[in-house]
């Protein structure tokens, strides 16, 4: 068993932004006045250090795996050939537990579902889903039985698509989008392929775009129109993306569908990933997803002692982080400081010096609305595949994060608590 290290942040209301790392820890500087403060967080070490010392974390599902009322995450690394879970006890205090060992490979992305809808919560990763035993809260280290299934790629997600009522599971590898019947067996049904990306629709790239009811999905510039039960044909769309030129990995993005603006029409909201000099788009659905308006959001402010530009925002979601009735959007940039590809004329994943970021940015509540990034962190530990939820049962959203590939001193899984409504935190 393995229990977490906590770190505290002391943040203090300025004038202006600027993030500054101080031995034990961070302190960030905030403009924001009138409003609530977006920079008040606390930061806990849910694992530091992970297992393993070398590159390749895949998750972070969260969900209330043991059935005791709070959210739990589980992650797999690929040093280790093995998946985890995390049992939250308290903010500080996370237990580690093996899910499963052996044959779990390369695996990036993963999402919590029911796939045998016998009410407790699983783990799907790529080709391969793990079945939750069930009696966690009294022997949480107890196997997780392992069922082979057909989804590969460095995408994976949730989602009702045939209207049953239950979860289904989404996979893109960035050349075929899938979708995983989980009320029958996990049969797979290929939504599209032929292209060539290196991701595209997680973490929430489904949702009804055209407005008939059902979920439909998107990639980069295309999005799929769901036949109706989600077996059939789904036509493909256009919408427009724009992708960066000699992208790291290629064309990639982090995905996200909701209504925006307010007007009853689910919009797009996408982060480039997997690149340096990424950015952060809300591209607005003008009805039934025939016709888009794209929205660049400035790029966070460059604090003293950080380099210009960005690295990969390999996180994204999107909430109301300050309570205030309209969805502001978080985007965080990863570790990640391979630089091995600039040979071959690609990016590097960041640029050489870049002190990595969280940034959320404000919504204005104005329609249209606008956004103003806030930097609520900057420098290790940085962001990869940030997931949501009210981790500590406040009311209000959390953010839970990893790390693929370090730029510090340890491989970490780490919990952001939302203090924005409750002032600034005590030392």
């Amino acid at each position: 068993m393995q229990f977490a290290a906590v770190s505290r942040i002391n943040w203090e209301n300025v004038h202006t932004v600027l993030t500054i790392l101080l031995t034990g820890c961070f302190t960030v500087l905030s403009p924001v006045s009138g409003h609530a403060d977006l920079t008040n967080w606390t930061h806990f070490a849910i694992s530091d250090s992970l297992p393993g010392t070398e590159w390749g974390t895949g998750g972070t599902p969260l969900s209330d795996f043991d059935g005791d009322g709070d959210l739990d995450i589980s992650v797999s690394r690929r040093e280790m050939d093995t998946v985890y879970w995390y049992q939250r006890i308290d903010d500080a205090t996370w237990i580690q537990h093996t899910v499963s060992s052996g044959n779990i490979g390369n695996k990036l992305g993963a999402a919590p579902v029911d796939c045998d809808h016998d009410g407790w919560v699983d783990v799907v990763y790529p080709d391969v889903w793990f079945r939750n035993p069930g009696n966690l809260k009294t022997q949480p280290d107890t196997a997780w039985e392992r069922h082979e299934y057909g989804g590969t790629g460095h995408d994976i997600l949730s989602e009702d698509i045939n209207g049953d009522g239950y979860l289904d599971v989404v996979t893109y590898d960035g050349k075929t989008l899938q979708w995983f019947d989980t009320s029958a067996g996990m049969r797979g049904t290929v939504i599209s392929s032929g292209y060539d990306h290196h991701g595209g629709p997680a973490p929430k790239g489904v949702g009804d775009l055209d407005g008939d009811g059902d979920s439909d999905v998107v990639i980069p510039g295309y999005w799929f129109e769901n036949p109706g039960k989600g077996y059939g044909t789904w036509n493909r769309h256009e919408w427009p993306h724009e992708p960066i030129i000699n992208a790291s990995y290629g064309t990639s993005t982090r995905s996200w569908i909701t209504d925006l603006n307010g007007d009853g029409w689910q919009d797009i909201i996408y982060s480039d990933c997997d690149t340096g000099y990424s950015h952060v788009c809300w591209v607005q659905n003008n009805g039934h997803g025939a016709s888009w308006t794209r929205h660049p959001l400035p790029d966070p402010p460059t604090a003293t002692g950080n380099v210009p530009d960005t690295g990969s925002f390999h996180s994204l979601g999107v909430a109301d982080f300050d309570q205030d009735g309209d969805p502001d959007i978080f985007a965080g940039e990863q570790e990640d400081p391979d630089i091995y590809m600039v040979k071959d004329g690609k990016l590097p994943m960041k640029p050489v010096g870049l002190k990595e970021r969280g940034v959320i940015w404000e919504n204005n509540g104005a329609s249209p609305p606008v956004f103003s990034p806030v930097v609520i962190h900057t420098d290790n530990p940085g962001w990869h595949d940030a997931v949501l939820g009210d981790v500590d049962g406040d009311g209000d959203i959390d953010i839970v994060s990893k790390v693929w590939n370090k730029d510090g001193a340890t491989y970490h899984a780490d919990f952001w608590r939302n203090d924005i409504k409750k002032g600034p935190v005590k030392r």
